[in-house]
Formats: structure tokens, C-alpha cells, sequence
């Protein structure tokens, strides 16, 4: 066996056990996303897409997902998004969710995410938040 042989195999070995440590370090501390759907009026006609846009948020590997609305807590983290049953009622009350903000699970999560269809204007959340337009 060549020097240029033996070479090969070693970086391919090392190459291996770096790709298997990151993976298994990913399976013990997934990415954490928070889910908040708005479920005012205005949301009504917005809704019947929320699958949709659930099934795109799932695709991640190494996330387990946390859900809300501005209403209430829907599931903690878990692997999968499972919305149950999301009905718009009452007025927009965005402000309630950056009350909420100091809580669990809001801070152990490492990326939110906000699925309204408010206004920019009426959006007033925090820099670090994603806002999906349904």
C-alpha cells in the first residue's frame, strides 16, 4: 500500500468521525423553534394554509419544535409541529406575545417563529423573531 493510499484512508477515517460526532451531537441538542400563530379575526381566511406552511417549518433535521398562539400554549418541544385544532377568534393582540417573551418556552428557544398576516406596521416584535406572512 502507496503512501498516497494510506493518506487517503486516514483522511477519510478522520473525515468519518468528525461527520459521526457532529451528527450525534446534533441528535442531544436539536435546534429549538418556537411556532406562534396568530389566531385573531383578521387570520380567518389565512388558516386553511397552515399546513402548508407547518409542513415547510418540519423539513428541518436536528429541530424540535414548540407551539403557540397568542392565545395560549399548544405543545411543548417536540419533534413534530401537531397544531390540533387552530380557529381564529378575538382581536389582534400581538402585544400579549412580548409579555409572554421571558417565559418558557420563549427563552430556550433558539429561533421563533411568527406566522401572521398583520402589517409590518402592526408587527412590533423583536428583531430576532421570523415573521411568515401566510
Amino acid at each position: 500500500m502507496g503512501p498516497l493510499t494510506r493518506w487517503l484512508l486516514l483522511a477519510i477515517a478522520a473525515f468519518g468521525a468528525l461527520a459521526g460526532g457532529y451528527h450525534a451531537y446534533l441528535q442531544h441538542s436539536p435546534r429549538k423553534v418556537l411556532v406562534l400563530i396568530d389566531t385573531s379575526f383578521p387570520m380567518r381566511d389565512a388558516l386553511p394554509r397552515l399546513p402548508a406552511i407547518l409542513r415547510s417549518l418540519e423539513g428541518r433535521r436536528y429541530t424540535v419544535y414548540a407551539m403557540e398562539t397568542d392565545k395560549a400554549p399548544i405543545h411543548d418541544f417536540s419533534d413534530h409541529l401537531r397544531p390540533g385544532r387552530v380557529d381564529a377568534y378575538a382581536p389582534r393582540n400581538l402585544g400579549a406575545l412580548k409579555d409572554r417573551a421571558a417565559t418558557a418556552p420563549f427563552d430556550q428557544a433558539d429561533e421563533v417563529v411568527l406566522i401572521s398576516n398583520a402589517a409590518p406596521s402592526e408587527l412590533n416584535v423583536p428583531g430576532n423573531w421570523r415573521v411568515l406572512q401566510p
